[in-house]
């Protein structure tokens, strides 16, 4: 299985782009207000820094997934502990996903549909795809569905001029202040992108050059992306209305109306909103496994993708009715040591042993 340097563009950038929609915007909001745009902004900068780090790190060891790299580094049983972090952090990441598309499919088109029932569906089409082709079948459906997905978005967001108010956006700081801006960056960072994902994909690129090109781009993208939507949704709704909204980027096409003629465009942006799910599930579903293939010795990762699948629908229905579970990631556990541990720690702590070793190697 190989992924090109256009492929894996598309991949990260449809990925980063569904994480960006979900909470950051919200979260920053809350804690920013009209301030919001300036913590994604700080947050997206943080996470193009990561990823830069965990493509070094990628560079270092170009022939080898997390799971090998990480126990050469750091020994067989530290190396299988540390590895277990990303694999919390995926799941994190599918449950997440799968129950805000669950959660806004219910919403906008089956409002009387059970949730087990849209989760079932959605799940067994992912956990098909990767069963099927594995990264190959996503990395294709990923550059069909890239080009439409992003146009679309980038598009939507400038078809309500309108509505539009420069004066919701002010004043700038003065309100705020550094310590709100911060502290929406850091609340809403974490749930921008996941450059973790690249220390599993980056193994199945082709070309290792051109996939990092690709990387840092697709993650740049989004993160522009990212800034102009929190401030559309400024322009349009202002901060208060903002923070209370439950998807605010989807209630932005909901506000469109050009000449009274060009209207409910949300029509469009809800199969793509489905499709972009689709591509991130699998994604996570696919590095989710082959990591615990490789981890646990089992062979075929296919029988634990359909294994990982079944225990996902699983906590998804049970934490539906746990209050305490559906709140998990707004802990402080998560923000304050879990995610920089993940994103910080780690990387860091690898690329500065393997550059120790290269530097040995060299001397010798």
């Amino acid at each position: 299985m190989k992924v090109s340097g256009y492929q894996m563009f598309w991949l990260i950038c449809i990925s980063s782009i569904i994480v960006v929609s979900y909470l950051p915007i919200h979260l920053a909001a809350e804690h920013a207000r009209q301030d919001c745009w300036i913590s994604i902004l700080l947050g997206g900068l943080v996470m193009m820094a990561v990823t830069w780090v965990m493509l070094r790190v990628c560079m270092q060891n170009k022939d080898k997934t997390i799971v090998v790299f990480i126990k050469d580094l750091l020994g067989t049983v530290l190396g299988k502990i540390i590895v277990i972090v990303y694999f919390l952090l995926w799941f994190l990441q599918m449950s997440t996903i799968a129950k805000g598309n669950a959660e806004f499919v219910n919403l906008v088109l089956m409002h009387n549909t059970p949730m087990i029932i849209i989760l079932l569906f959605m799940l067994f089409l992912v956990a098909y795809a990767v069963y099927k082709g594995g990264i190959t079948t996503v990395s294709r459906c990923a550059e069909v569905i890239g080009p439409i997905f992003v146009f679309t978005l980038f598009i939507q967001l400038f078809l309500n001029p309108q509505d539009m108010e420069v004066t919701r956006v002010l004043p700038i700081y003065s309100d705020s202040g550094w310590l709100k801006i911060l502290k929406g960056a850091l609340h809403s960072y974490t749930y921008m992108v996941d450059p973790s994902i690249i220390l599993m994909l980056f193994f199945f690129a082709e070309n290792k050059q051109t996939a990092s090109r690709a990387i840092l781009w697709g993650t740049g993208v989004s993160m522009i992306w990212g800034v102009l939507a929190a401030l559309a949704l400024l322009f349009v709704t202002g901060p208060d209305i903002a923070t209370q909204l439950v998807i605010p980027v989807y209630s932005l096409t909901k506000f469109i109306s050009i000449l009274n003629f060009i209207q409910n465009i949300d029509a469009l942006y809800i199969p793509l909103w489905v499709f972009g799910a689709f591509i991130k599930l699998a994604v996570s579903l696919f590095i989710l496994s082959y990591g615990l293939s490789e981890w646990t010795g089992i062979r075929n990762w296919k029988y634990i993708a359909c294994g990982m699948t079944v225990i996902l629908l699983t906590f998804l229905i049970y934490s539906s009715y746990n209050i305490q579970i559906s709140y998990t990631l707004k802990s402080t556990f998560l923000v304050r040591i879990f995610y920089p541990f993940a994103y910080f720690a780690i990387p860091l702590t690898l690329w500065t042993i393997g550059s120790m070793k290269k530097r040995r190697k060299l001397s010798v």
